[in-house]
């Protein structure tokens, strides 16, 4: 992972494109794995369990993971080119999904190899690691943009041409719901999670802020961070430590316990135990693989005493979520008006004013109802809640 390095031309930094945190990190990786001297755009073929482990989106989320790619394929890039010519093209040319062996082959479209290949100067780099655990797709942009001003140290730029290049134009239409959604919520993650650290202060045109200026430093990793790190091995479970006695010598090394382990939560040990019993009965090149086979097709299942004890886990497993939906609304709630009026008391002039405009195009009898405080809190609060739900939706 340390040397994943992605290289880019700053054209591409400042060009204007949307997606999701997802779909932007299948392109990070796909980027990192251009090399030097390439020439011509190459083919790269991917398992899509290596895939969704190392970017971080959960291993069983392939579902998710083919639908990224899908939307993916359709992603439009616009390029500012001399002469006031625009290039417009999709990042990838094809997609290939083998629903067989469950890999996945991406290359880059053509057009964009002036922007990739061969890059001599005018780029801006840096490592995979640094994007990966950011959540979202803005965060990554505005570490983008940062990265390429870093030696610099700063980097002032207009809140138009921010939202052209986040692709933003109608969304956030108030500065106080693009600072707080975007730009304070990217700062966050920046410093947080990335190899800079980073402030802004707000330029302003007599009492509207129309532009940013950043402020970059690189961060100082401690001594300690820079040090290779031993890992605890994984503990199993006595059952997949017996399964694992169970497969041929040459089978048992360390990463098949964990796919035992993963097997495990699927079937039961009976279940497993039998299958291995019948697997070792032919020469395969590809144990596990055909080991995994032979579990999806039910040989020596009890398939109906099976179907039965994972409908009732299902079940029970349904029933828990929904009361965890349930508990979790009810905190979201309950935290949303808590920081309400907490936030309320920090709003700037400019920002009650942008509230108070909304207050005012209210029916008159609506307006009768309620006071102007209360209004602006409710709606505070309403932006908390969607706020607070998006991010829970990023942690599940």
């Amino acid at each position: 992972m340390a040397n994943d390095l992605i290289v880019k031309h700053n054209k591409v930094i400042e060009s204007k494109y949307n997606m999701t945190s997802t779909e932007a990190k299948i392109i990070a990786k796909l980027t990192c794995l251009i090399e030097k001297n390439d020439e011509d755009f190459k083919e790269h073929t991917f398992r899509s369990r290596d895939l969704l482990e190392e970017l971080g989106l959960g291993e069983n989320n392939y579902v998710a993971l083919k639908e990224s790619i899908r939307k993916l394929i359709t992603r439009e890039i616009e390029i500012h080119q001399p002469d006031k010519r625009e290039l417009i093209t999709t990042f990838l040319s094809s997609c290939v999904y083998d629903n067989i062996n469950s890999t996945i082959t991406l290359s880059y479209d053509p057009k964009l190899k002036p922007y990739f290949l061969q890059l001599k100067n005018n780029f801006t780099k840096y490592y995979l690691e640094n994007i990966l655990e950011l959540k979202s797709f803005y965060s990554i942009r505005i570490y983008e943009l940062l990265k390429q001003y870093e030696r610099i140290k700063e980097r002032k730029i207009t809140i138009t041409d921010l939202r052209e290049i986040l692709d933003v134009k109608d969304k956030y239409k108030l500065y106080a719901d693009f600072k707080r959604r975007i730009l304070l919520q990217a700062q966050d993650e920046i410093n947080q999670k990335t190899d800079l650290e980073v402030d802004f202060e707000e330029i302003k045109t007599g009492r509207k802020v129309t532009g940013i200026k950043f402020i970059i430093h690189k961060k100082e990793l401690p001594e300690r961070e820079l040090e290779f790190k031993e890992f605890p091995k994984e503990s199993y479970s006595p059952e997949v430590l017996e399964l694992f006695q169970l497969l041929p010598p040459k089978e048992q090394v360390e990463a098949h316990k964990r796919e035992l382990s993963k097997l495990l939560k699927e079937h039961s040990y009976d279940y497993l135990k039998a299958d291995i019993e019948y697997a070792k009965q032919f020469e395969v090149k590809n144990f596990l693989g055909f080991l995994k086979s032979s579990c999806q097709r039910g040989h020596y299942s009890t398939a109906e005493v099976e179907k039965k004890e994972r409908k009732e886990d299902l079940a029970r497993q349904r029933e828990a979520e929904e009361q965890r939906k349930q508990e979790l609304e009810k905190k979201i709630k309950q935290k949303a008006e808590e920081k309400a009026r907490e936030r309320y008391s920090k709003l700037s002039e400019q920002e009650l004013e942008e509230y108070g405009s909304k207050y005012e195009s209210l029916p008159k009898m609506l307006k009768e109802r309620i006071t102007r405080e209360d209004f602006v809190i409710g709606a505070l609060e309403e932006e908390l809640e969607e706020e607070l739900r998006e991010l829970t939706e990023m942690m599940f």
